[in-house]
């Protein structure tokens, strides 16, 4: 296959590499110049027919949507293993395997789950997970939230080696943060001072949602709601809601720092209509989360959440594959990828029970193994 001729290729140059003299100096009279350079060797070219190949047998009903825990889950390292073998790897994982441990808990909330914002004298009633999607990651049976006050951070971001903070010492201890998708620069048009700070269009760490409810769990929040935009998020409302509650998280310490209660999303529309209750206009919020002079603002809304939490200790494995350097035998480049998805969950808009994870991350991985 192309990719063991391809690693073949990259062992073979580095032996090269690894015997190669330099040239005797050049005499005066040599009136020939310096020898040419040999020609560089061709790689391989890439095929996107078995790119397209791997990705369609990972995202088979076979693979049953690759989720962890599963049957799914035997199929895919068995397959990720017998692939990194054909290519010329070696095990790279625990005990000269091809896999490494990893214990994780699985969380889902239960429906049904009440879900509601208090502005004023008016409490607003949410739709899981229509309105809001929300999940956790914390080691519990229950998630209960009651009246807790919702702080809007902007795009949430702390980096110093940028002059940005958002969040300006103000105490989330207890609260709801409430973030913007992606970096500050992200919807920045050419002058604004921030363009280009973050890298425009390119996501950097602090633009994605992990770091955001990393962030909000440092700050002592008790939840983070991000709100959804599409370009922001890079996908649609449906791929937010497509894991149903279900999450999973590796095993803490007991002193370790722990998650907010829930994280979720909040639909664009019900965030527009919750800002404007409480006397903003989202959009206008936008345009100062963009700004170094950004303060959090206070929503004037109280957030409450009661859902039980069904809760799972499981056993999941990383597929490692790796090459062993031949001049520095002590170095090694190790290959892994993400290999799961969303499993089998409830029937979509075309029924369909499967979650397949073609793009996220099928596609990832065949690129890798080609």
């Amino acid at each position: 296959m192309k990719a063991r001729r391809l690693v073949c290729a990259l062992l073979f140059a580095a032996v090269l590499g690894g015997c190669a003299t330099a040239p005797p100096p050049m005499e005066p009279a040599d009136l020939y110049g310096p020898p040419e350079k040999p020609a560089p060797v061709a790689s391989p070219s890439i095929s996107a027919e078995r790119m397209s190949e791997i990705t369609r047998v990972l995202a088979s009903d076979e693979f049953q949507g690759r989720s962890m825990g599963t049957p799914g889950e035997e199929k895919t390292v068995a397959f990720l293993t017998e692939q990194f073998r054909a290519a010329g790897l070696e095990p790279g994982g625990e005990n000269g395997g091809w896999t490494q441990t990893v214990p994780l808990i699985r969380t889902k909330l239960q429906v049904p789950m009440a879900l509601s914002v208090k502005q004023g004298s008016r409490t607003l009633p949410l739709r899981f997970p229509d309105d809001l999607y929300l999940s956790t990651v914390r080691d519990t049976e229950r998630a209960r939230i009651v009246n807790a006050p919702m702080v809007f951070v902007g795009y949430g971001v702390t980096a110093p080696e940028r002059g940005w903070d958002d969040f300006k010492g103000v105490d989330l201890k207890g609260k709801v943060a409430v973030f913007l998708v992606n970096d500050p620069d992200f919807e920045a048009a050419a002058g604004e001072p921030v363009a280009g700070k973050f890298g425009g269009q390119t996501m950097t760490y602090y633009g994605r949602w992990t770091y955001k409810f990393d962030e909000a769990a440092r700050r002592g929040a008790i939840a983070a709601l991000i709100v959804h935009d599409t370009p922001g998020a890079g996908y649609g409302w449906n791929v937010v809601q497509s894991a149903m509650g279900e999450n999973f998280n590796i095993v803490l310490p007991t002193d370790a720092q722990q998650p907010v209660l829930l994280q979720g999303w909040i639909q664009g529309a019900v965030a527009d209509e919750l800002f404007r209750r409480s006397g903003y206009e989202l959009a206008e919020m936008r345009r100062k989360a963009r700004t170094a002079e950004f303060r959090p603002v206070d929503l004037k809304a109280r957030f409450s959440a009661d859902a039980g939490v069904e809760l799972n200790r499981i056993t999941s494995r990383n597929v490692i594959g790796k090459l062993t350097g031949s001049k520095y035998p002590y170095e090694t480049v190790s290959y892994g990828g993400h290999w799961d998805a969303y499993g089998v969950g409830a029937p979509d808009a075309q029924g369909r029970t499967i979650r397949p994870g073609a793009a996220d991350d099928a596609l990832g991985l065949a690129a890798m193994i080609e």
